[in-house]
């Protein structure tokens, strides 16, 4: 009798115990799911404010023949003249210190410009007669470029991708110093894209661009009509 009564008791407390449990569990799983729903609510209201809180627009580069400025590139770099036909340039206006008037930023892609970590760039300043004052020059990089609405000196921040090459990939800023123009902060340097407001310009898709043959080159290419 007292081993029946003793099981019943222990099934009975068993129960019991099973029923807290169960209880707790439950209250559990509850605030891990508030909690989670909370995190994700947070994640993209987060996201949202990001969005909100820079803006990019995409410029592609200027279609148009511009001899003066690859004769001055074809100077600059001194380019042979066998290589003019197959060298290609990229440019696009955009006003650096908000003075009214744009500079040019300019990508020339070809042998002597060229190699595995990048093309070159200029940043200039159009003058009369077809010349051109430099205001930046960097070799190595790769576009697009992005013009940020960030000011330093009262111009406008670079920022370059740079990849290739063996070196590590990522991005870096070309302020403006009223000593030497624009120079390369290597202190900028970072992996990700930095999220900043302003326009990304040169942002042909240069590889489309050679299969379809939709590029400027220094020298104007012979063309063959079709009939």
């Amino acid at each position: 009798m007292k081993k029946t009564l003793c099981m019943v008791f222990f099934l009975t407390v068993l129960a019991g115990t099973a029923g807290c449990g169960q209880k707790n569990t439950a209250n559990t799983m509850e605030q891990t799911d508030t909690q989670t729903e909370k995190t994700l609510e947070e994640h993209f209201f987060s996201a949202e404010q990001d969005e909100q809180n820079y803006n990019v627009m995409e410029e592609y580069s200027e279609d148009e023949e511009y001899p003066d400025l690859a004769a001055f590139l074809t100077e600059y770099y001194q380019i042979p003249e066998e290589e003019c036909k197959e060298t290609r340039y990229y440019y696009n206006y955009t006003d650096l210190n908000e003075d009214g008037t744009d500079e040019i930023v300019a990508v020339t892609i070809g042998d002597t410009t060229s190699d595995n970590r990048g093309d070159a760039a200029l940043i200039l300043r159009p003058g009369e007669n077809g010349q051109f004052e430099v205001l930046g020059a960097f070799s190595q990089i790769h576009t697009p470029v992005m013009i940020s609405e960030d000011m330093e000196n009262d111009w406008h921040t670079i920022i370059f991708p740079i990849y290739g090459g063996g070196q590590e990939s990522g991005f870096i800023s070309a302020v403006y110093r009223e000593e030497t123009g624009y120079e390369l902060d290597e202190e900028s340097f970072v992996r990700e894209e930095p999220k900043v407001s302003g326009d990304r310009i040169l942002s042909d898709n240069l590889i489309n661009d050679m299969d379809t043959d939709n590029y400027l080159t220094i020298a104007p290419r012979d063309t063959e009509s079709q009939n």
